[in-house]
């Protein structure tokens, strides 16, 4: 995603100004290229957006218009989203979005959530890999009933893809991935086995060879947007250069529509006076705002200008996914033709609500859990297995253990009664980055906790334990907790790092096995009392 560079807030509204990204939009990749991208290309792009959109998510702020036009390509093939232009709190939203990607709520006016974009990028995903949109109509009626309505053809896509794209592309919010971290997580698992460990070299070589063929666009793509919004109808294709990034009428839609694109350098930021009308767009964008980009080059910045209807109070939610395995899972296990695609994992699912608190309010971390526990598995040459059951005895194959946070809370939870006493960690930013996963203790806040829906049975198929449960941990602000005012990552485990890994009962590093820990945690902001 392109950097945040400064934010700048008065009492009429405030503004972002965003780093301008050198490259050409995904969009001008597509229409220049004769034939669909090679899957792997295709993958790296979406887990790149993925990445970005995890990012946002994570400050609980939806994107609400992932297209090609605001994904930017560059010549390394690594690639940026940019337009935060009509974005919105999480369960804010109207029917504000571009046709060609809104997910079915969108078109029904429906809250945004983190869902809504995950189902944009699938869209995206599909148009990459098969060359054309998901869905084809030719009035609005018709596209808006194919995308609540109709399961879009996977035909041609590798059959290896289509769970991705099918839990991507659901109907439902409820039934896609639960955040764009878990999307990754299951993505690059998908991608190491279907394309091996080396898809992602491969598919930033290709983006970069199709990205070297297009001329290098303007830094910021965004004035090819084409967006709907409330009181504009039309397929509309893209707005010409220098146009408005919302069309007519959506600046008056001052609470939905969010962010309102122009161009400008830092000192007409600071010399604003808070106008974000259709004149004040034309002062600073059109073709003379443009040519004064491409002459500033790196120093050169987008402001977006937000609106709201007044200061956000408590409420909302915030998710993240946090996703630990292993690279080189033999070592942990002992045998040296077990390939990474078999990899024990773990993978936690974490939301909180209210997103957004102060001293008084209760906070409650749910935590679904999953994680997959290979046993009584022996591999032979070339990664192939042999399953000889749970309880089937061998020397040939090692006792191993492993776990997260310095506590193993997860499987120690599992084993306690309901309402157990239990605690979060806290990490106060920018002590940490939102983006990082805290290596070192953080602030412990005492929680009720309890364990639901727990369920490990070894599953013969798979050759292990296939492991799930809920955590929910409830906790309220007080004054003697002492969270200051700020914003927090919360995890239920601490230090978010791979701990404690044995083999046939013998410590070992994890790093030697390839450990890795990924992911985002939720963000809590506590607000100021009054």
């Amino acid at each position: 995603m392109a950097r945040l560079l400064y934010y700048v807030e008065w009492p009429d509204g405030a503004a972002i100004i965003m780093e301008a990204v050198p490259g050409r939009s995904l969009r001008h990749v597509l229409n220049e290229n004769d034939n669909p991208l090679a899957p792997e290309a295709a993958l790296t792009i979406l887990k790149g957006s993925l990445l970005g959109l995890a990012t946002a998510h994570t400050a609980g702020v939806v994107h609400r218009d992932y297209k090609p036009a605001n994904v930017l390509v560059q010549d390394d093939g690594q690639s940026k989203l940019i337009d935060f232009g009509i974005a919105v709190l999480s369960g804010q939203g109207d029917k504000s979005g571009t046709p060609a990607y809104m997910a079915p709520e969108q078109w029904k006016g429906e809250p945004a959530t983190s869902a809504t974009d995950l189902y944009a990028a699938t869209c995206v995903f599909l148009e990459c890999i098969t060359g054309k949109k998901p869905f084809q109509a030719t009035t609005l009626d018709e596209l808006r009933t194919k995308h609540i309505k109709t399961r879009p053809s996977l035909e041609g896509i590798p059959e290896t893809l289509h769970p991705l794209i099918e839990r991507g592309i659901a109907k439902s919010p409820s039934e896609r991935f639960w955040s764009a971290a878990d999307f990754v997580a299951q993505l690059e698992a998908v991608a190491v086995r279907s394309y091996g460990p080396d898809w992602e070299r491969r598919g930033l070589v290709a983006l970069g060879t199709l990205a070297a063929i297009v001329a290098t666009a303007v830094p910021l793509s965004i004035f090819g947007s084409a967006v709907l919004a409330p009181g504009v109808s039309g397929l509309g294709a893209g707005a010409g250069a220098g146009s408005g990034a919302v069309a007519s009428g959506a600046a008056s839609q001052a609470a939905s529509a969010g962010y309102i694109h122009g161009t400008a350098t830092a000192d007409v930021v600071a010399k604003a006076t808070g106008s974000t009308s259709k004149g004040f767009l034309s002062k600073v964008g059109g073709a003379k705002g443009i040519t004064g980009i491409g002459a500033v080059g790196a120093g050169a910045v987008a402001v977006g200008w937000l609106f709201w209807p007044s200061a956000p109070g408590v409420g909302g939610e915030s998710s993240g996914a946090v996703h630990a395995s292993f690279t080189r899972p033999g070592v942990l296990l002992g045998q040296p033709n077990m390939p990474a695609a078999e990899t024990p994992y773990m993978d936690l699912k974490i939301s909180v609500t209210p997103a957004r608190a102060k001293t008084g309010s209760s906070v409650r971390v749910v935590t679904h859990f999953e994680a997959r526990t290979p046993a009584g598995a022996l591999y032979l040459p070339e990664g192939e297995r042999r399953c000889f059951g749970e309880n089937d005895e061998r020397s040939d194959i090692y006792d191993y253990s492993w776990s997260i946070g310095k506590e193993s809370q997860q499987a120690e939870n599992s084993q306690k009664d309901d309402d157990s006493a239990n605690f979060v960690t806290l990490y106060q930013i920018p002590s940490v980055k939102s983006t990082d996963l805290p290596k070192a203790d953080g602030k412990t806040v005492h929680t009720n906790t309890k364990v639901s829906d727990e369920s490990q049975p070894y599953v013969k198929t798979e050759c292990a334990y296939l492991s799930s449960w809920t955590d929910t941990r409830t906790f309220k602000i007080t004054d003697s907790s002492g969270l200051a005012p700020g914003r927090y990552l919360v995890s239920p485990i601490g230090p978010v790092q791979i701990v404690d890994t044995v083999r046939a009962g013998e410590e070992i590093d994890p790093q030697t096995a390839g450990g890795i820990t990924e992911g985002s945690l939720p963000v809590l902001e506590v607000l100021e009392d009054g």
